[in-house]
Parts: C-alpha cells; sequence; structure tokens
C-alpha cells in the first residue's frame, strides 16, 4: 500500500522554505534611499515649485495646434471686403427662404390624419408654429401635408416644399 505522507512532508518542506526566502528578500530592502540621492530629489523638486510661482510670457498670437500652419489665418487681416447678405424682396421669397430651413424628418399618417415629422416634435395641419429665421422669429401655419411634401403658410404667402428623406434615416426591413 502506497502511503501519502511523503506527499505531504515534501509540500511542508517546500513552503517552508519559500516563506523563508521571501522573508529573507523582504528584510533585505532598505525602505530609506540613500542620502544623496534624496538631497537630488528635493532640489529638483524645490526647482519645479520655484519655476511654477514665475511668469511665463507666450507669444502674442499664440498657434493653434490643431490647425496646420498652411491652413492657419494669417495673423494681418486681409482686405477682403465681406458680402452683404441678400435681404428677401417680398413674403413669398422670404417664405421660401425659411421653408428650406425647416427640418422635417418625414411624415406619418395617424388615424387618417397627416403629420408631419420634425425630428421628435410632430405637426398637425392647420397647427401654428414659430421658426427662427436670420435673427427673427416667424409664426408659420402648416397648410397641408402629403406623403413626399408638405405646405406652410404665413400670411397671404403660401409655399409647398419636398420632405428630403436620408437614407440613413429610413430603415427597410430584411427577411431572413
Amino acid at each position: 500500500m502506497i502511503s501519502r505522507r511523503p506527499f505531504a512532508r515534501r509540500f511542508l518542506l517546500s513552503s517552508a522554505l519559500l516563506a523563508g526566502g521571501v522573508a529573507l528578500h523582504a528584510e533585505s530592502k532598505p525602505d530609506l534611499v540613500a542620502p544623496k540621492l534624496r538631497e537630488q530629489v528635493v532640489a529638483d523638486a524645490v526647482r519645479v515649485a520655484q519655476a511654477r510661482n514665475s511668469e511665463v510670457t507666450l507669444p502674442s498670437p499664440t498657434p493653434n495646434p490643431f490647425i496646420p500652419r498652411e491652413l492657419a489665418p494669417s495673423a494681418t487681416p486681409s482686405a477682403v471686403p465681406e458680402p452683404t447678405p441678400v435681404v428677401p424682396v417680398n413674403g413669398a421669397e422670404i417664405l421660401a427662404r425659411i421653408a428650406a430651413q425647416i427640418p422635417a424628418t418625414g411624415t406619418v399618417s395617424i388615424g387618417g390624419e397627416p403629420i408631419l415629422l420634425l425630428g421628435q416634435k410632430r405637426l398637425k395641419v392647420g397647427e401654428l408654429f414659430t421658426i427662427s429665421f436670420e435673427g427673427r422669429s416667424y409664426e408659420l401655419q402648416l397648410a397641408a401635408v402629403t406623403s413626399t411634401s408638405f405646405t406652410v403658410r404665413r400670411g397671404e404667402n403660401v409655399h409647398t416644399r419636398p420632405v428630403h428623406i436620408s437614407a440613413t434615416s429610413t430603415t427597410t426591413p430584411t427577411r431572413p
């Protein structure tokens, strides 16, 4: 019959040797650094602390590191005149420009009633809504909604515009 006692003795002996080696290694390392090295570290720390208290002058036009030098604006202003904005002449032209800025994302019919989708906002036919355009607020009325277009009204002016749906905003279900 084979006894398991030799295995236990070997295990105890190897555990004792391992623990003794770790204890000897831990005792041999000093807690403090050599005095010369400590003096050097303290001198560096004092130098850094003094540098933080001094004023640093930067170049007057600090360059943007994220814009390449070829594309960065020059320090001297150019003599190119700014274009003057074209002011719409009549109400129909203003309404057309406002309608072009309406962020329509789609149309839907709920209970037979057409609804225009503006992101999370839903507008029914006949509803009034306010839109800001070139620093002014305009109140418009949604006059009509079809599956591909919508019509807005401001006063007596009416403008119909198609609903532009991007490829990323719609998904087509696929069958496996």
